[in-house]
């Protein structure tokens, strides 16, 4: 930093302006300047403050802050506090994203430069195109500043990637090159996936926060005898309850009718009127009879269930993983809502 600077004030240069460290938040109130407008409440953790996640969409905020510094003596002669808060949404069925970032400036002290302009931009990779950004706009104090850049992704058919997010803030007075201009870089999410074609009878390209495993609910008041199913078999260490092992989903058709056959072969005798067999952990997942291998009835289960609460789980069941868009191995839990 002091090289920097002598080599700054031997062309001329006597004021610098340089960025601070960010600071996470880790309490649980608001940050200075409040709630940026249209923040979702899904953004909004009450234990580790503002850190939201969803299958979808992410959003985190942090504390950072813009010094001028005297290029002579490195004294900080001013500088100014931000809330920065940054948000990722997905359109499920577009194969684009939505970057957005919201600047808070506050604490302004000192010598700082009331013409700056901060402008923004967004990045994606391996296989990105930007539709729009967000121009340049003079800073605003106690504010709340919006940028936002629309990336579409361009995954080849039939495959899936990673894809890497980061952003850019900069701060800078116009006319004066280099030498006046703060850069923030803010990486995005780790966990993006992003598929064309892949997800089992759709053709579209979506995009997922992979590490974010989706919950199926099912209502007593809607299917009270899977619900019961499921409660008893998870009480009795088969997987898929929240926070414990997850389901998985699985593609196979053969294996699938495999997985119900073997657990069906279970039950003896005919069924009750109106009823038929119910296979816990679902044929379609990896976790079932067969493909799962494990034992009866610590790891799989099966019971007479109403044949049309079963018949309406199994289409809530194809709803949920074309919704959260579960591609075969990916994984979920499942919660029988006894309460609703």
């Amino acid at each position: 930093m002091k090289k920097q600077l002598s080599s700054l004030r031997a062309k001329g240069v006597d004021k610098v302006m340089c960025t601070r460290p960010p600071k996470l938040k880790v309490a649980a109130d608001d940050p200075p300047g409040g709630v940026p407008p249209g923040v979702p409440s899904w953004c909004k953790d009450e234990t580790t403050g503002w850190y939201g996640q969803t299958r979808f969409n992410q959003c985190f905020w942090q504390l950072e802050g813009v010094d001028w510094v005297l290029t002579d003596t490195g004294e900080i002669v001013g500088g100014m506090e931000f809330t920065h808060y940054v948000d990722v949404v997905t359109v499920w069925n577009e194969g684009a994203l939505i970057y957005g970032e919201h600047i808070w400036i506050h604490n302004e002290w000192g010598d700082w430069n009331p013409s700056t302009q901060i402008s923004f931009g967004g990045h994606c990779y391996p296989d990105c195109t930007q539709v729009s950004v967000s121009g340049p706009k003079p800073l605003q104090l106690r504010t709340w500043m919006q940028f936002n850049v629309t990336l579409k992704v361009n995954v080849p058919t039939g495959t899936m990637e990673n894809i890497s997010l980061d952003s850019q803030l900069t701060w800078a007075t116009p006319n004066s090159g280099d030498f006046d201009k703060a850069v923030y870089v803010t990486d995005g999410p780790n966990d993006l996936r992003c598929d064309n074609g892949m997800l089992k009878g759709w053709t579209n390209t979506g995009c997922v926060f992979s590490d974010t495993w989706p919950t199926l609910t099912y209502k007593r008041s809607e299917v009270e005898d899977i619900v019961g199913h499921i409660s008893r078999a998870q009480a009795r260490g088969n997987p898929g309850a929240v926070g414990d092992v997850p389901l998985t989903r699985m593609y196979d058709d053969a294996d699938a009718e495999q997985n119900r056959e073997d657990a069906c072969s279970f039950l003896t005798g005919s069924p009750p009127a109106g009823a038929n067999c119910d296979e816990y952990p679902f044929a379609h997942t990896y976790q079932g009879a067969y493909t799962g291998g494990g034992d009866y009835p610590s790891d799989f289960s099966v019971e007479w269930v109403n044949a049309t609460q079963n018949s309406q789980a199994g289409g809530q069941y194809s709803n949920f993983v074309r919704d959260q868009r579960l591609l075969d191995k990916d994984a979920f839990f499942v919660f029988p809502d006894m309460n609703s």
